[in-house]
């Protein structure tokens, strides 16, 4: 009886580890995964002799698929709202390299390139960095800082701070 004891309370701790990671926050789904957010631009862009800048802001729309190791994604992105320069709409593809952290906070670094479509064309490189604040296996929060400098018609530069949802599918 002693043995059947003993070799009972054995063969539960494995199953008592799991419930402890089931019920501590988890790594991210690497599924595809969809985020929304709204984001602040401050722009300057020269268009022949003439400067101009001001804030906007935009809504972001978003996309992203697992690549390579641990946590890495491709991402795009399509943006749109209103402030100075007038109307915008643009587009960003790139890669977004997530760092190791603690069980529910991480680090990204992200690489890309950007189109603007509105209120003129520009297109160029884009470099970000933020932090995500995972919720649960599907949802996590996020917030960044990030850099473009277009070309095309004129120059600009555009310096952003986003925030959103991301929802692993």
């Amino acid at each position: 009886m002693r043995h059947l004891l003993l070799s009972l309370l054995l063969s539960t701790l494995p199953a008592l580890a799991l419930a402890e990671t089931w019920t501590t926050p988890s790594r991210p789904r690497r599924t595809v995964a969809l985020q929304a957010g709204p984001v602040l631009t401050y722009t300057e862009g020269f268009q022949g002799t003439q400067l101009r800048r001001g804030l906007s802001g935009l809504l972001e729309l978003g996309a992203s698929i697992p690549m390579g190791y641990e946590e890495d994604e491709l991402f795009l992105l399509a943006r749109a709202g209103r402030g100075a320069p007038g109307i915008n709409l643009s587009a960003h593809v790139g890669w977004r390299s997530v760092f190791e952290g603690t069980d529910v906070w991480r680090s990204y670094a992200e690489l890309g390139a950007g189109v603007h479509l509105r209120p003129d064309f520009w297109v160029g490189p884009r470099l970000g960095l933020g932090v995500r604040r995972t919720l649960s296996e599907r949802f996590s929060l996020y917030g960044g800082l990030g850099t473009q400098l277009g070309f095309g018609s004129g120059l600009r530069l555009d310096v952003e701070l986003c925030t959103g949802v991301r929802w692993g599918l």
